[in-house]
């Protein structure tokens, strides 16, 4: 990446993976930028309207949008949202969130973005929100998460949202799955081992996870982890090269590619992006 950053976030739209925000030493960012694996090239956006790390991101009806997490090292949380358009190339300011919230997962499903997990105003809660762009309006009353945890990922098979790992303390290996249909949670298998602060996407219809840390033992993780959603059990496959965390994914064409992140513990980055073809 043209700014080595960690905390990062990232989605895919129109074959582009769109990255936002970051940490680098000592100071939250608004970088925003694409990577086309066409031809490997970045190209720099207009920032976001303001630095911020830990956000969530996702692509839905054509344009980006971004749910502010905070300031990692300021230690401050907002209630804010953005959407940008490719068009236009802005930023536009949606209805604030219910509440401050950083380190969640957000995901697109059924023309709503729907946010899980995280941390919300220093408490450590288990609500589910959705934004309806069309009405401009956000839903604090879909039913909760059942295992509560923050620094989680979450990725979309179907019209069913899936929020894998997480960390409540240490890092764990829950897996649950929300149809946003019935507005209702159920179990899914557990990964292998608990992941915090990794990244997960669906290449294929196949959901891959990689990366993530662990404090107690000091150290970050390359292992990848592949679940077919009809399947029982998760499969290892080769593991990532660079072991780090707080990283960023999305597939496209086939192809799984992860940016970003630390290759040690708690604030760290770089500017790495390898792919995956199966």
């Amino acid at each position: 990446m043209p700014i080595r950053r960690g905390e990062v976030q990232a989605t895919v739209l129109n074959g582009l993976l769109y990255v936002a925000g970051g940490i680098d030493r000592g100071h939250s960012l608004a970088t925003f930028e694409t990577f086309d694996p066409r031809d490997g090239r970045w190209t720099e956006l207009a920032p976001l309207p303001e630095p911020h790390d830990h956000i969530g991101i996702d692509a839905l009806g054509g344009k980006v949008y971004v749910t502010r997490g905070g300031d990692f090292i300021s230690a401050t949380m907002t209630d804010t949202a953005w959407v940008y358009d490719p068009a236009l190339d802005r930023w536009s300011t949606l209805p604030r969130m219910p509440a401050r919230r950083i380190a969640h997962a957000m995901v697109a499903l059924h023309g709503k973005l729907h946010l899980v997990g995280g941390i919300i105003g220093g408490r450590a809660p288990n609500e589910t929100w959705s934004f309806d762009p069309t009405s401009g309006r956000w839903d604090a009353t879909l039913a909760p998460i059942p295992t509560y945890r923050e620094h989680l990922a979450a990725t979309t098979v179907g019209d069913q949202a899936w929020v894998i790992g997480g960390r409540e303390t240490r890092p764990l290996p829950t897996v649950e799955v929300y149809d946003p249909a019935t507005d209702s949670w159920r179990m899914g298998p557990p990964l292998p081992a608990g992941r915090g602060g990794h990244t997960a996407s669906t290449l294929d219809g196949t959901i891959h996870v990689t990366g993530g840390e662990d404090w107690e033992l000091n150290r970050t993780w390359p292992t990848h982890f592949a679940l077919d959603p009809g399947a029982s059990t998760w499969i290892r496959l080769p593991d990532m090269p660079t072991s780090r965390h707080g990283l960023a994914s999305g597939g496209i064409n086939g192809q799984w590619i992860v940016v970003g992140g630390g290759r040690g513990p708690f604030v760290n980055i770089s500017d790495i992006v390898e792919i995956y073809k199966p």
